[in-house]
């Protein structure tokens, strides 16, 4: 499906929830990825957003069902609403660096509880590169949950 269906698809889907064009702006990347940018007024970001980013995520899902149902594959789509996206990446890594620092002082497991498959990799990649904790996912969803296990004290 070329760039201009896909574009059209979302902006009518995203028009039909009362956004203006002004609000919506649809990149396509090099790497064949969507990043599809909302710019709300700040009072009403919480709606598109959800509790824990569940309608964004929600939304996200829905566009790219849409788009797959239409096109040959699966489309790696990004949603962002007002930088929520960044502002939850920055606080994914600060928790992480937080849970390794508590995992190796205690030497013992530290869960991190609630998050997202999404965020769960963000936490994954983030820790793999530091080398002085290993993380695994545990549970079976909506109960996932992220492990963080110190490497035993040399």
């Amino acid at each position: 499906m070329n760039q201009k269906k896909i574009q059209e698809i979302i902006e009518n889907i995203l028009k039909s929830l009362s956004l203006k064009d002004d609000q919506i702006k649809i990149i396509f990347t090099d790497q064949d990825q969507i990043q599809v940018n909302i710019s709300l007024p700040e009072d009403t970001t919480g709606i598109f957003i959800g509790r824990r980013g569940e309608n964004i995520n929600a939304l996200r899902l829905i566009l790219s069902l849409i788009i797959s149902q239409r096109s040959d594959g699966w489309p790696k789509l990004r949603l962002n609403v007002n930088d929520y996206q960044e502002k939850r990446e920055e606080y994914l890594i600060h928790l992480a660096e937080d849970a390794t620092a508590k995992a190796q002082e205690l030497q013992r497991e530290i869960i991190l509880p609630n998050l997202s498959s999404y965020e769960r990799r963000i936490v994954h990649l983030h820790i793999e590169k530091t080398g002085t904790v290993t993380t695994e996912s545990r549970g079976e969803e909506p109960n996932r949950q992220l492990v963080i296990i110190p490497r035993p004290a040399a």
